[in-house]
């Protein structure tokens, strides 16, 4: 199982559909705190959930196609756990920091560190000299 999960660290994709929701997303978060009027937040809220989905079956495609099916179910079984369990500390924790510095500064800190968790990534693959999109399979 652990060389079914070291082989992810060299994968063949394309880094836009993995870390342009993240981008997507940071987006989104810098909007969702900079407007009130409702129209644009929903719209926002809207866009938000499509990179979501597109990250979410990004992943798991990702993870089906570089995964042995031996190890797979365990796999997706781990991802999940510390999916869930990321989701949970940071609705804590998000709700901890909304009291203490407000909501809308809560929406920036997040937007910007999503965006630096999709430019880290173009980047990084950019500088590790793999390719960024995907080789035709």
């Amino acid at each position: 199982m652990l060389a079914d999960v070291l082989a992810l660290a060299q994968p063949d994709f394309d880094a836009g559909l993995v870390f342009g929701p993240y981008l997507l997303r940071g987006v989104v978060d810098l909007v969702v705190a900079s407007v009130s009027a409702l129209p644009a937040a929903l719209a926002a809220i809207a866009a938000y959930g499509l990179g979501t989905s597109t990250g979410a079956v990004t992943f798991d495609s990702l993870l089906q196609a570089e995964v042995s099916p031996q190890a797979r179910g365990r796999v997706f079984a781990g991802m999940d756990l510390l999916w869930q369990s990321g989701r949970l500390v940071s609705l804590v924790g998000g709700g901890l920091l909304a009291d203490a510095v407000g909501v809308r500064a809560v929406y920036y800190l997040g937007g910007a560190l999503l965006l630096a968790a999709g430019a880290l990534g173009l980047v990084g693959l950019t500088q590790s000299g793999r390719p960024v999109t995907a080789p035709p399979r």
